[in-house]
C-alpha cells in the first residue's frame, strides 16, 4: 500500500482515509478519572459529556459547546454513569454504581449501592443534582436502562462485577445479574424492588452493549452483548419461553498471567448491509489482546461459527496492574458506511492512548490502525460533539488510587478533521 494526499491506497484500488482528530483539553491534570457519557443533558439537542472517578467521586458535567465545567454530585466511589428519563419529565436523568467498596477483590456485603440523579432541567447556577436511593447492589459494576422484558415501563439492568462472597472469596463465582422496573412514582419511593433473572451464567462482567439485535421473540426490545469471563455472550429475554436466554458467541482468551480468561470489553460493527458484521473485544478481564470475531456476510448474528481473530498484543500483562486496555466502541468516523472501532488503553506509555481500527476484509479479519491519542484512556464516549455530522470522540483518563494512576489525567474531546462532511463531499480540517 502507498500513502498520498492522506489516503493509503490497496491493491485492489480501494482507498482508505488516514484518521486525524483535532484535540481539545477540557481538563488537565485531573485527580481523578474513570468513566466518561456523551449525553444531551439540558435539552439543546447538542451531546454534553458527563465524567466521573473513584479517587474525588465527583460526577461532573461539560456543557456543549462552551465546555463550562459543574459538579452535580459527589458520591464515595462512584463506577457506572448511564442515562434514562427516569422521571417521566422528557429529561436525561442519570443513573449510577457507587460505594463500590475497596476493589474487586475486597468487596463486602454492604459495598455496593445504585442511585438516579434529577435533572433539574434549569441550568443557571452550579447547584447539585436531587439524589434518589434504588438499591444496595454488591458489587454494582455495570447498568444500562432500556426495555429488555416488556415496552410499557422503564428498566434497569445492573450487573455486579463479582459473586457474592465477600472479600475476595467470590471473585470467580457467577454473578447475579439484578432487573429493576421503574416505579410508578420514581421521586417518592425509598428504592426499587429487584429481582436476579441469573445467578449461573456469568463471572467477572466488565463489558455491556445493548442494542434491539433481533432473531427471538422480543425483537422490539433491547438486549445484551456480554463480556465476561465466558467470553462473548447474547444474553436476551425470551417471551415464548418466559425466560432469559444465553448464547455463546465465543470464548475469548483462554488465560493470561492473573488466571483470567474469557474477555473484557465488547462492540459490535456494521459493515455494509450487516448490522453485525464484526464483533470487536478486549481479551481478557483489563486484558492486553485485541480480537475481532466474524463470520460470512448476511448471517445472523446467532450464526456459527464465529471465527475469532487476534489482531493486536498490547505489551505483557501485568498481575498486579493488569493490561493496559480498558474499552472498545464501534461507529463509521471516515463516513462510508462502514464502522470503524476504537480501543482505549490506559498506559503505561508506550501501550497508552486510543487506537483506530478499519476494517479492510471483514471476513478474513484484516483491520488496519492507527493511535490517533496517546492520552490515558479509560473508556471513550462517542457522539457529533461540534454538529457537522461527523462522528468524533472524548476520553477520560485512567486515575484510580491504589490500582493504576496515569501520568496526566485529561478529559478530551477529540473532533474528526479527516472524513468528508456530510453534503459537501468536503474535508474541513
Amino acid at each position: 500500500m502507498t500513502l498520498a494526499d492522506d489516503v493509503l491506497t490497496y491493491p485492489n484500488d480501494r482507498q482508505i482515509a488516514v484518521p486525524f482528530f483535532e484535540k481539545v483539553t477540557l481538563a488537565d491534570h485531573q485527580p481523578d478519572g474513570y468513566w466518561i457519557l456523551a449525553v444531551d443533558v439540558n435539552g439543546n439537542g447538542k451531546p454534553d459529556i458527563v465524567t466521573s472517578g473513584l479517587a474525588e467521586g465527583e460526577v461532573v458535567w461539560y456543557e456543549n459547546p462552551t465546555w463550562t465545567k459543574r459538579t452535580i454530585a459527589t458520591f464515595p466511589l462512584p463506577v457506572a454513569v448511564v442515562s434514562g428519563d427516569v422521571a417521566g419529565r422528557g429529561r436525561n436523568d442519570l443513573v449510577l454504581s457507587h460505594d463500590y467498596g475497596n476493589c474487586m477483590f475486597w468487596c463486602r456485603p454492604e459495598d455496593g449501592k445504585i442511585s438516579w440523579l434529577e435533572n433539574p432541567g434549569t441550568f443557571d447556577g452550579d447547584e447539585p443534582w436531587n439524589v434518589h436511593f434504588i438499591s444496595d447492589l454488591m458489587a454494582a459494576h455495570r447498568l444500562q436502562v432500556g426495555h429488555f422484558t416488556q415496552t410499557e415501563r422503564l428498566e434497569l439492568m445492573a450487573m455486579p462485577v463479582v459473586g457474592h462472597k465477600p472479600f475476595g472469596e467470590g471473585v470467580h463465582d457467577a454473578v447475579g445479574c439484578t432487573l429493576f422496573e421503574r416505579p410508578d412514582a420514581p421521586l417518592d419511593v425509598p428504592e426499587w424492588k429487584g429481582r436476579v433473572v441469573d445467578a449461573e451464567s456469568f463471572r467477572i462482567i466488565h463489558g455491556v452493549v445493548t442494542d434491539r439485535f433481533g432473531g427471538h421473540s422480543g425483537a422490539d426490545r433491547e438486549s445484551f452483548l456480554l463480556a465476561s469471563e465466558e467470553g462473548i455472550s447474547w444474553f436476551y429475554y425470551d417471551d415464548g419461553a418466559a425466560s432469559w436466554q444465553v448464547v455463546p458467541i465465543g470464548p475469548g482468551e483462554p488465560t493470561n498471567a492473573a488466571g483470567f480468561t474469557g474477555s473484557g470489553n465488547v462492540a459490535y460493527g456494521r459493515v455494509g448491509d450487516d448490522p453485525y458484521a464484526y464483533i470487536a473485544t478486549i481479551d481478557p478481564f483489563h486484558g492486553n489482546v485485541v480480537t475481532v470475531y466474524t463470520r460470512k456476510p448476511g448471517e445472523a448474528l446467532t450464526d456459527h461459527p464465529w471465527k475469532r481473530t487476534v489482531l493486536d498484543t498490547f505489551g505483557e500483562f501485568d498481575p498486579k496492574t493488569q493490561g493496559p486496555g480498558h474499552h472498545v466502541v464501534t461507529g463509521d468516523f471516515d463516513g462510508d458506511g462502514d464502522d470503524e472501532f476504537l480501543v482505549a488503553l490506559k498506559g503505561p506509555l508506550p501501550h497508552q492512548g486510543v487506537y483506530y481500527y478499519k476494517a479492510i476484509d471483514v471476513e478474513q479479519g484484516l483491520f488496519e490502525r492507527w493511535r490517533v491519542s496517546s492520552a490515558s484512556a479509560a473508556r471513550i464516549a462517542v457522539a457529533d460533539f461540534n454538529g457537522d455530522g461527523r462522528l468524533d470522540f472524548a476520553t477520560t483518563g485512567y486515575y484510580t488510587p491504589g490500582y493504576y494512576l496515569c501520568d496526566n489525567s485529561q478529559v478530551n474531546v477529540f473532533l474528526n478533521d479527516f472524513a468528508p462532511v456530510p453534503g459537501t463531499g468536503e474535508v474541513i480540517g
